[in-house]
């Protein structure tokens, strides 16, 4: 008989556990949705209502996160396309030479090279664009969850050129927020 109660409450801890999940994915969804959007339509007005109200946004040009990327305040990005400031991104793969540019040419080139928004491919936690960056997000933010909007590259480059747009998110109190965007494509 208790062998028989453990057994039923074991099964409703993971059903109730699989609806959490099942939950917290379509709040995470509705929210990347939201976005990817207004990354689209360069709305930082909307943008800078998910980002996150401590930590702010970080925006890496590859799919490694490190020290020097760029963090901005959710007061900050609702002005990023009106500076006309340069700073440095990161370096550029393969050349190792500094991006040094104003955010309208990051965004150019790091966040929304492709209509993201209509990627062919989403995935939720898992990785579909893989060379041979890694993807360090869990060590930096261990408590998020991420989105991969994804182009799969062409036959004319040999599947080389592919491109993703990654939003990683972080729970703060009731709500999740985003912590990070991160552009990855093939790299040297």
């Amino acid at each position: 008989m208790k062998k028989r109660y453990l057994l039923t409450v074991f099964v409703l801890v993971l059903l109730f556990s699989a609806e959490a999940v099942k939950a917290q994915q379509a709040l995470l969804t509705a929210a990347a949705k939201k976005v990817v959007a207004a990354l689209k339509n360069k709305d930082m007005r909307t943008l800078s209502l998910y980002v996150h109200p401590a930590k702010g946004v970080r925006f890496t040009p590859y799919a490694f996160l490190s020290d020097t990327d760029l963090i901005f305040k959710k007061s900050q990005v609702k002005n990023l396309f009106r500076l006309r400031q340069t700073y440095i991104w990161g370096n550029h793969d393969g050349s190792g030479e500094p991006l040094n540019l104003t955010f309208s040419a990051y965004y150019g080139k790091f966040i929304y090279d492709k209509n993201f928004a209509a990627a062919p491919q989403t995935s939720y936690n898992m990785r579909s664009g893989a060379g041979n960056t890694v993807f360090n997000a869990s060590d930096i933010y261990p408590k998020s969850n991420y989105f991969e909007y994804y182009f799969p590259g062409t036959k004319k480059y040999d599947g080389m050129d592919w491109s993703s747009l990654i939003l990683i998110f972080e729970k703060s109190g009731a709500r999740w927020y985003l912590v990070g965007v991160a552009h990855n494509q093939w790299t040297i």
